[in-house]
C-alpha cells in the first residue's frame, strides 16, 4: 500500500482552478525567507493535469500537511520521447513580482510624465513596501491586494529610478525587521508582512531535535565603505564608513565602493553603507537535518522560515534567521532541511549573490 503523501499541488489556469496533482512522483519545494521560492515536481506524461501544466498561464499552488507553503507559475517546463515518459516542471513563487515590476518615479504619470528623476520615500518599512507595491500595480492593472500596513520594522528612505523594486528594497527592509510575502488569493495576488518570532526552543544534538546537519563560520568581507555621492570627477562628494569593532576584533580592513549617485542626503549615504556593511558581515551558516516526532516539526506551531532560531552546536550557540527551508518528497519519505543564516561554502548561493550584484549594478547604470 502506497504510503500517505503530505503535500497537496493545487493547478490553475491563469486564475481558473483546474484540479489537484494529488500524487506527483516527487516535489522538492524551497521557501526562503524574503527571497523568491522556488519548487520543482514531476508527474506521469498521461497525468490528468498534464496538459493544464505543459500550457501558458499555468499556475500552482503548494501546502503541505495542509498548511500553505508557495503559490507562482509554472515557469519551465519538458519531459522526454519515451514509452515510461515523466514532465517535471519549474515554479516561482508569486514573490518575483517585487523582482519583474520597476519602481517608477512617478508610477501615477505616463512614461513622458516622469519629470523627477528619483522617488525617495521615507517611512517604516513594512508602509514602503505596500506603497511602492500598491502604486505600481495601480499603474500595471495588475489584480494585487496590499493589506494595510501596521507601520511595521524600522523606519528608512528609499530611493528608486525604474530599478527593480527588490534591489531597492531589499536587504534593508530584510534589515528592518520584517518578512513579506506574496500569495495567490482569489483572481489576484495579495501581499502582506509579518514580524520574524523568536522560535522558543533551542536546536541541539543533544536534546533529539538534531540528527545531523553542517556548519561553517565566514570572516567578514566588508569593515569599511566608501560611499559615492552626486557629481563627477573631482567634483563627486564621497563619504567614509567604518565598523572600528570589526576591524579591532579580526584585525583587518576590507574596503568597498558603494554607489549613491541618486541621492545628497547623508542619511541615505549612511542607509547604503549599512546595508553594505550587513551583507559582509562575519557569517555564520547552518544547514540542519531535524527529527520530526508529533512534538517537534518543521511547520504549523513549530519551527518555520523567518523564525529567529538558536542552535547548540558542539557548545557553541549559533542565533540567525530560518532563511530557508529544502523540503522535499519521494519515494524514499518526507524531509525538510532548514537553513539559519547563510551558509557561505554554498557555491550556489554564492553565484547567485554576485550575479545579483552585477544585475543591481547594471540597473543603476541604466536608470541614470
Amino acid at each position: 500500500m502506497a504510503s500517505e503523501i503530505p503535500y497537496e499541488i493545487l493547478v490553475y489556469k491563469g486564475w481558473e482552478f483546474r484540479g489537484w496533482v494529488g500524487r506527483p512522483l516527487d516535489l522538492k519545494p524551497t521557501i526562503r525567507h524574503n527571497m523568491k521560492s522556488t519548487a520543482t515536481f514531476s508527474i506521469e506524461a498521461d497525468h490528468l493535469r498534464a496538459a493544464d501544466l505543459m500550457g501558458p498561464g499555468a499556475r500552482v499552488m503548494i501546502y503541505r500537511h495542509g498548511e500553505f507553503q508557495m503559490s507562482g507559475p509554472v515557469r519551465l517546463a519538458g519531459g522526454q520521447f519515451t514509452s515510461a515518459a515523466t514532465l517535471s516542471f519549474t515554479v516561482e513563487d508569486d514573490a518575483r513580482i517585487l523582482n519583474n515590476w520597476l519602481a517608477w518615479p512617478k508610477p501615477a504619470a505616463p512614461l513622458n510624465g516622469q519629470d523627477v528623476e528619483y522617488r525617495s520615500i521615507t517611512g517604516p518599512a513594512e508602509t514602503v513596501v505596500k506603497t511602492v507595491m500598491a502604486e505600481n500595480a495601480a499603474r500595471l492593472g495588475f489584480p494585487l491586494t496590499v493589506a494595510p500596513s501596521l507601520g511595521r520594522g524600522a523606519s528608512g528612505t528609499y530611493t528608486f529610478r525604474f530599478h527593480p523594486a527588490y534591489d531597492r528594497l531589499f536587504p534593508a527592509v530584510d534589515q528592518a525587521g520584517i518578512g513579506v510575502t506574496v500569495r495567490q488569493e482569489g483572481a489576484g495576488l495579495l501581499l502582506d508582512c509579518y514580524t520574524p518570532r523568536d522560535y522558543p526552543h533551542e536546536l541541539s544534538p543533544e536534546n533529539g531535535t538534531v540528527t545531523g546537519g553542517t556548519y561553517t563560520l565566514a570572516a567578514p568581507s566588508a569593515t569599511r565603505v566608501v560611499v559615492g555621492g552626486q557629481g563627477e570627477g573631482v567634483a563627486r562628494e564621497f563619504r567614509g564608513f567604518k565598523e572600528t569593532a570589526r576591524e579591532t576584533a579580526w584585525n583587518d580592513i576590507i574596503e568597498v565602493m558603494q554607489d549613491a549617485r541618486d541621492s545628497s542626503s547623508g542619511d541615505i549615504y549612511a542607509d547604503r553603507a549599512a546595508e553594505v556593511l550587513a551583507d559582509g558581515a562575519p557569517m555564520a551558516g547552518l544547514s540542519l537535518e531535524l527529527s520530526e516526532t508529533k512534538h517537534f516539526r518543521y511547520g504549523g506551531d513549530g519551527l518555520r522560515v523567518g523564525d529567529r532560531v538558536t542552535a547548540l552546536i558542539n557548545g557553541q550557540a549559533f542565533t540567525d534567521v530560518l532563511r530557508e527551508a529544502r523540503l522535499s518528497w519521494d519515494k524514499d519519505g518526507d524531509t525538510a532541511t532548514p537553513i539559519v543564516g547563510e551558509r557561505a561554502d554554498d557555491p550556489d548561493l554564492n553565484l547567485a549573490k554576485r550575479i545579483r550584484a552585477l544585475q543591481r549594478d547594471n540597473a543603476d547604470r541604466k536608470a541614470r
